[in-house]
């Protein structure tokens, strides 16, 4: 009878086998590949100042505190939107529903408040209806033994639906004044002049490196995107682990719409559109890996304010709309194509 219990994988040979392995001495093609390796890794890092530099030289007074705060709100919408993103794509999954979720929350906040809903009570209807979305996008997944591009898409059908039918063509809303100043150029925090979004971006981004680093959960998303089979043998929680990020996906995407609504003041079911690939975008070229397993939102962060340099720059220059998703196009290429010769782990070892 053979032993069934499963074995922990690990970065590389056992103990016994390294040390009767003689150590190979490095060889320059070796030290080049190490050397390309972690050029690679520092990509993101080194494009942000670069396109940063670049927008200072090509776009007059790019350099005032406006200017500044604009990228950032723009970055901030999008990195809020690609944090739940950024979970699902580790856990091996990836979350289509975010656009329409997004123009859901938008239609929700301005209608209600409009009819005179208190906000506490409509915030807490936003989360616990992003909460069900994201349950249902994780279980339906599960359940149906698909992978959770098919089931989310239908999800984003079936919400973007509901938002249609709850708008029914309304173009007049209310939203109170503090949430368009919270997305507001001029905007203010307390005493501090600027916008709360930004604000809210740094906290999550700060909450969201720290669970994927530091908890259980976090460990076991990346376990279950780098193997299921495997992480299933090893009692990692992965039912758990899927309505967790597909409900944080959610509950992120519902925040961003609650901002947008903020931005127009006007309900917009379709606000959300935008990051249908956006979202995919600012994940991919911060280096996380669509198949799962790899990366971390500290990369998503950094692709984020890429996406938003560009498309500034692009815009500050005089590009067209067009000429601007060819660029992220041809970005998105180069640096996944530049990932994808990373140093396996074995070769690191």
């Amino acid at each position: 009878m053979t032993d069934s219990t499963p074995v922990a994988a690990t970065d590389g040979p056992p103990e016994s086998t390294r040390a009767a392995r003689p150590t190979a001495a490095a060889t320059p093609s070796s030290l080049a590949a190490v050397v390309a390796a972690n050029f690679t890794n520092a990509l993101p890092y080194i494009l942000v100042p670069v396109l940063y530099i670049l927008s200072l030289v090509f776009i007059p007074g790019y350099f005032s505190k406006a200017s500044v705060i604009s990228l950032l709100i723009l970055a901030s919408l999008l990195g809020l939107s690609s944090l739940g993103q950024t979970m699902t794509i580790v856990a091996g999954g990836i979350d289509l529903s975010i656009p329409a979720v997004i123009g859901l929350s938008d239609i929700i906040v301005t209608q209600l408040y409009n009819d005179g809903w208190a906000l506490p009570v409509i915030f807490l209807a936003i989360a616990a209806l992003a909460i069900l979305i994201g349950t249902i996008n994780a279980v339906a997944s599960v359940l149906l033994r698909v992978h959770s591009l098919i089931t989310t898409f239908g999800m984003s059908l079936i919400v973007s639906g509901v938002a249609l039918e709850w708008s029914n063509g309304a173009v007049t809303g209310l939203v109170p004044g503090w949430l368009t100043s919270s997305v507001s150029v001029i905007g203010k925090t307390g005493p501090i002049p600027v916008p709360a979004i930004i604000f809210v971006w740094a906290a999550g981004s700060v909450l969201a490196v720290w669970f994927m680093n530091r908890t259980r959960l976090g460990r076991e998303t990346y376990a279950l995107g780098a193997n299921a089979v495997a992480a299933r043998l090893a009692t990692v929680r992965s039912t758990w682990v899927q309505v967790v990020v597909f409900s944080v996906s959610a509950l992120c995407a519902a925040m961003v719409g609650i901002f947008l609504a903020g931005y127009s003041g006007i309900p917009d079911p379709t606000v959300g559109e935008p990051y249908f690939f956006q979202t995919i975008t600012a994940v991919v070229i911060g280096g996380t890996s669509l198949l799962g397993g790899r990366g971390g939102y500290l990369r998503t962060v950094l692709g984020a304010l890429i996406v938003a340099e560009l498309t500034t720059l692009l815009v500050g220059v005089g590009f067209n709309a067009s000429f601007q998703e060819l660029a992220l196009g041809i970005l998105v290429i180069l640096l996944t194509s530049s990932y994808g010769r990373e140093l396996k782990v074995a070769a690191k070892i």
